[in-house]
C-alpha cells in the first residue's frame, strides 16, 4: 500500500489511522526492524536509568507507584505505557503529564523520516516515539511498560539498568506459551547480566530463576529479598537497599483503593526505589505511595450507588479482583457490567467471580476482537448463573445497570480496557 503523503498527517488522529495502516499485522514480535530504526534516530540514554516492567498483570499500578517515588526524590521522569483508556497520550508521560499532539506528531514524523523502507507496527512506531520525546525532555529515568513478553517487545532494545517482573501467569498463551514456565522465560528476556532484576510474586517459575543464574542478573523476590503484609488495612513493608541496608515502611492505608488493592505492586515498586535512591524520608515514601492514582485500577467514583471500573481480562487478574471485592464491600449486592476480547480466558473468568454476582450484564465491544456476547453468556450459564442481560455495547449496558440499582449496590465494570473506557467516556 502506497504510504499517505505526509503533508495529509497533520493531527494526530490522521497519524493514528496511518499507523493503523501501515503494517498489516497488529502484533509482530522482534527487535530488529525497530532496533535499526532506532539506531538510524541516534536515540541515546547512556545518562539516563532505564526501568524496564514486564509481568502478566500489574505493571501499570507498578508503574504508577514507581513514577510518584521517584518523583518524590526530585527525578524527572517519563513512563511509556499501553494501551491507553481515553487518549492515545495518556501512553507517553513526561514530568507526570500525558504528552501534547504536537509533540507525539512531531515524533511520528521523526520516526517517518528514518524508517524508509522498514516496516513497523503500530505499537513499534508508538514506542519509537516515546523514546525521541524522552531523549529531548533531559529526564532522568525512563519507565518503559513491556507491551507483550519481553524479550521480543520493542521497550527491549534498551538494556534496563533494573528490570522488574511483576508476576506470571497463564496470557497471551498464542504468542508466548501455553504454560508459566515458557511465558516466564520470555518476560525474562528484559533481564540484563549484572543488573537487579525484581520479581514480585512469591510464585516464580524456575524458568525465569534460572535465567537469572544464567545471566548473572541480581535477583531480589518477593517474600525473600522483601516482603509486605496487610493486616487489617495497616500495610507493612521491608526489604533492603544496594548496600544490604533494611528499610520498613509501616502505613495505614484505610480508604486508599488503590493501595489496599495494589499493595503487592506498590511493595515491588517500593523496592526497585530504594536500590536506586540512596537517600529519602519514610514520609516521603507515604506520601507518594498516597497520591499515586491510575485510571481503571480498581477506580472507585461513587454515584447513586457505588462504581467500581477494572481492566482485569484473565483469571489472574480476577481472583484478585474478587479479593479486592470482598475485602471492601463485604455485604453488598455486586453487580457486574462485563465485555470481553476474543482469545481471553471467559470461561474462567466468570468461573472465578460467579459465586459474589447477583446481576450480570453482558455487552458486545465496538471491536472486531470483541467476543460474541453469546459466548459469555453460554460461559454464566455453565457456571449456574441465573440473572444475565445481554447488551449490544456497553453505554447500552451501562445505561441499563444504572436504572436498575439501588444505593447500596455495587456496580463493577470489567473485563478490558475497552469495557472500562466505554463507561468513562460515558461519565
Amino acid at each position: 500500500m502506497p504510504n499517505q503523503p505526509e503533508q495529509a498527517r497533520k493531527t494526530l488522529a490522521d497519524w493514528l489511522q496511518y499507523l493503523e495502516r501501515l503494517h498489516p499485522a497488529e502484533i509482530k514480535l522482534g527487535l530488529d526492524r525497530v532496533g535499526a530504526v532506532a539506531d538510524r534516530m541516534k536515540l541515546d540514554f547512556s545518562g539516563h536509568t532505564v526501568i524496564t516492567i514486564a509481568g502478566t498483570n500489574g505493571k501499570g499500578s507498578t508503574a504508577a507507584f514507581l513514577e510518584k517515588l521517584l518523583a518524590s526524590s526530585g527525578k524527572a521522569v517519563g513512563v511509556y505505557r499501553s494501551p491507553h483508556l481515553l487518549h492515545y497520550n495518556e501512553r507517553i508521560t513526561v514530568r507526570g503529564q500525558p504528552v501534547n499532539d504536537t509533540l507525539l506528531c512531531q515524533a511520528f514524523a521523526a520516526i517517518e523520516a528514518k524508517r524508509e523502507e522498514i516496516p513497523l507496527t503500530y505499537f513499534e512506531f508508538g514506542t519509537l516515539a516515546a523514546l525521541q520525546i524522552f531523549s529531548e525532555a533531559g529526564l532522568d529515568c525512563l519507565i518503559l511498560e513491556v507491551g507483550l513478553g519481553g524479550r521480543l517487545d520493542a521497550v527491549n532494545i534498551l538494556d534496563a539498568d533494573i528490570a522488574l517482573i511483576t508476576n506470571i501467569a497463564l496470557d497471551h498463551t498464542e504468542w508466548l506459551g501455553d504454560n508459566r514456565e515458557a511465558i516466564g522465560l520470555e518476560k525474562a528476556g528484559i533481564m540484563r547480566a549484572g543488573k537487579p532484576v525484581l520479581f514480585g510474586d512469591t510464585d516464580m517459575p524456575d524458568s525465569v530463576r534460572q535465567h537469572a543464574e544464567k545471566l548473572g542478573a541480581l535477583l531480589y523476590c518477593s517474600g525473600s529479598a522483601f516482603q509486605d503484609s496487610l493486616t487489617d488495612n495497616q500495610w507493612h513493608w521491608q526489604g533492603f537497599d544496594a548496600k544490604g541496608r533494611k528499610h520498613v515502611l509501616d502505613m495505614n492505608i484505610s480508604g486508599d483503593s488503590l493501595l489496599q488493592s495494589f499493595c503487592g505492586n506498590a511493595a515491588l515498586a517500593l523496592q526497585a526505589f530504594v536500590l536506586l535512591e540512596e537517600e529519602f524520608e519514610p514520609l516521603q515514601l507515604e506520601e507518594a505511595l498516597r497520591n499515586t492514582r491510575i485510571p481503571g485500577r480498581f477506580q472507585l467514583i461513587p454515584r447513586t450507588y457505588t462504581l467500581v471500573l477494572d481492566v482485569a481480562h484473565n483469571p489472574h487478574a480476577a481472583q484478585k479482583l474478587l479479593a479486592n471485592i470482598r475485602h471492601s464491600f463485604a455485604g453488598k449486592k455486586l453487580h457486574v457490567l462485563l465485555a470481553m476480547l476474543q482469545g481471553k480466558d471467559h470461561q474462567e473468568f466468570v468461573k472465578i467471580l460467579a459465586p459474589q454476582v447477583q446481576q450480570w450484564f453482558l455487552a458486545g465491544l465496538e471491536n472486531s476482537r470483541g467476543t460474541a456476547t453469546k459466548i459469555l453468556y453460554n460461559a454464566l450459564q455453565n457456571s449456574g448463573q441465573k440473572r444475565i442481560a445481554v447488551y449490544d455495547t456497553v453505554p447500552e449496558a451501562f445505561q441499563a445497570a444504572e436504572a436498575s440499582l439501588d444505593a447500596e449496590d455495587v456496580l463493577l465494570v470489567t473485563g478490558s480496557f475497552y469495557t472500562v473506557a466505554g463507561v468513562l467516556e460515558q461519565i
